[in-house]
């Protein structure tokens, strides 16, 4: 099992998109859990993110890194369940973790629509 402390990214986690700042939920997306969801499951192997250790999170930052995984097509909801396990071990980080699980649980895949 690989472990991320998303306080390994940062201290501090900001908005939604890259161009909103430094650590943003898109930059996490991208640069950090994508990447290593996809080695958990060439791996037949669950990702555990961490969230403790942060001064907290945003809701943007949360749906674009954890949502956005489903909804811009990356991974399906099922293999994303199935792969990726969302840990807090403070009571504090818990709301943020139901958040997350949420925030996949409910993603919609976008569609392009051809005119």
């Amino acid at each position: 099992m690989t472990t991320i402390l998303v306080a390994d990214f940062t201290r501090s986690p900001g908005g939604r998109f890259i161009a909103d700042g430094e650590y943003s939920g898109e930059w996490f997306r991208q640069d950090v859990l994508v990447p290593a969801l996809r080695a958990a499951i060439a791996a037949r192997d669950v990702l555990t993110v961490v969230l403790d250790g942060t001064s907290g999170y945003g809701s943007s930052f949360l749906e674009e890194a954890f949502g956005g995984l489903v909804r811009r097509g990356l991974f399906p909801q099922r293999i994303v369940k199935d792969h990726l396990k969302i840990k807090a071990t403070s009571p504090l980080y818990n709301p943020y973790k139901v958040l997350a699980e949420k925030y996949i649980s409910s993603a919609k895949p976008e569609h392009v629509v051809a005119a």
